[in-house]
């Protein structure tokens, strides 16, 4: 299973929204954002602390979103061309950024090429689409055709031929895919794209959108993007549901995927499909508690364009998330941006917050609190998260079961500084109402001793 995903901050590039170059005539209805105009803010991108981007289809399509394909093995014009997309995955990997390719496998557009064909009795491309009752299948009505994957010759075409649409994309030097519709791909089917192009690259990440509670599907993918933790967050801090809720849901999380593959997966605030943070909430506490939980879970934290300078709208799902990306710094959010750089640090940092192991300590705070402990295989690299997600003062003792919290150890809070004093694998907390603190080991702080000596 490929782990590099686990030490990257991922950026999400819608391609038409993101940046032009003025080099192409720009159709109604779209942008005019190019392939060039993102290899120019790559920088950028670097720069602000993301390692990794995962790009929206970039095919020959119909509308801007670009799920409605075309032509799978041509970049769109209004984008750019193939070559130019081989530039930008050339320029990314000099950055050391890894790129992630969104490929919509479950449908195409109703004027696809094959879909075209398939009406005549006589073209092999008959059965390249599900039909119920003399009906096309449409994926959830829309007038995207959905295909029919159970067609050895479709598999062949898209996946598992040398001449595939997967190899095509995996031989242009992409490091991963993101399986649009997973679910609608079914298990049997993300599993055999997972397989196939693990043959071909066996550090190649597959990772698969399944919008609901995923614990099954971490068995036959690398990586997953689900939006139950997002729900939960906004709920949490909405009050539509109680710390024990909360709680209980992160150990359902924590027992029933596979966790090596959530390690992979991604922590989500927002997406192309959803509505903007700052469109749901404008308290920069509340937003530090998201990102508290978005950049220390077991997962990957993934920041949709825009989000880390707080571009806003005051709409709803896509009409607030697919707005252009805003460069000049006089129109950023100075303190969502400040919030951004302090987790992408703080979460570079610690290893354990990339690749440890997760024990949930809300319980121990009669659940009063949000609290777990992020820890590696070195003792001394351990992180408490400690969170106040109501509008009330908290002051708790909090017994860490963790075999190398040691008595008289001093943590540090991160954000504020404050020193703690361990008693007994114990320690007293007072947090503010929205107070979220990250304790970290000061443990050379007493000279000539060391709390960790040995194993």
């Amino acid at each position: 299973m490929p782990k590099w995903i686990r030490n990257r901050i991922l950026y999400q590039v819608f391609p038409d929204l993101f940046f032009k170059d003025n080099s192409n005539e720009v159709p109604q209805k779209y942008y005019g954002g190019t392939l060039k105009g993102i290899i120019l803010k790559l920088d950028y991108i670097k720069d602000f602390g993301f390692n990794a981007i995962y790009l929206n289809p970039i095919f020959k399509a119909e509308t801007n979103h670009r799920y409605d394909v075309l032509d799978y093995f041509q970049t769109d014009p209004i984008l750019g061309t193939n070559e130019d997309f081989e530039t930008l995955v050339k320029e990314c990997h000099k950055r050391d950024i890894k790129v992630i390719l969104d490929i919509p496998f479950n449908h195409t557009s109703q004027n696809h090429p094959w879909f075209k064909e398939a009406k005549n009795n006589n073209s092999k491309y008959k059965n390249y689409f599900f039909t119920d009752e003399g009906d096309y299948n449409r994926w959830r009505g829309s007038d995207l055709v959905e295909l029919n994957l159970d067609n050895p010759e479709v598999l062949e075409e898209l996946i598992t031929g040398s001449r595939s649409v997967l190899k095509f994309w995996m031989d242009k030097g992409i490091d991963g895919v993101r399986l649009d519709c997973a679910n609608d791909l079914g298990m049997k089917v993300v599993k055999l794209i997972r397989d196939t192009a693990h043959k071909w690259n066996d550090n190649f990440l597959v990772m698969g959108e399944v919008f609901n509670f995923a614990g099954e599907w971490s068995k036959v993918l690398d990586s997953l993007q689900s939006y139950y933790l997002t729900g939960l967050l906004f709920s949490i801090v909405n009050s539509e549901i109680s710390i024990q809720t909360f709680s209980n849901a992160l150990d359902h999380i924590i027992s029933d995927f596979d966790y090596e593959v959530l390690l992979n997966s991604l922590n989500i605030l927002s997406s192309h499909d959803t509505t903007r943070v700052l469109d749901r909430i404008n308290d920069m506490k509340i937003y530090k508690i998201l990102l508290a939980i978005q950049f220390t879970f077991p997962g990957v934290p993934v920041v949709l364009y825009g989000e880390e300078v707080g571009i806003r709208s005051t709409k709803i799902g896509e009409a607030s998330a697919r707005n252009v990306m805003v460069f000049d710094e006089n129109n950023w959010n100075s303190d969502v941006v400040k919030l951004y750089k302090t987790f992408i640090q703080l979460r570079k940092s610690r290893k354990e917050l990339q690749e440890g192991k997760f024990k949930n300590l809300t319980n121990l705070t009669d659940y009063k609190l949000i609290s777990f402990i992020r820890y590696s295989d070195k003792r001394e690299e351990f992180s408490i998260v400690v969170i106040n997600p109501k509008n009330e003062r908290v002051r708790k003792r909090i017994y860490i079961p963790y075999s190398h919290f040691h008595d008289a150890l001093k943590v540090r809070d991160y954000f504020s500084g404050r020193e703690f004093i361990c008693e007994i694998s114990s320690i007293n907390v007072d947090l503010e109402p929205y107070q979220v603190m990250l304790l970290t080991p000061e443990w050379k702080y007493i000279k000539g001793y060391s709390f960790y000596k040995r194993q």
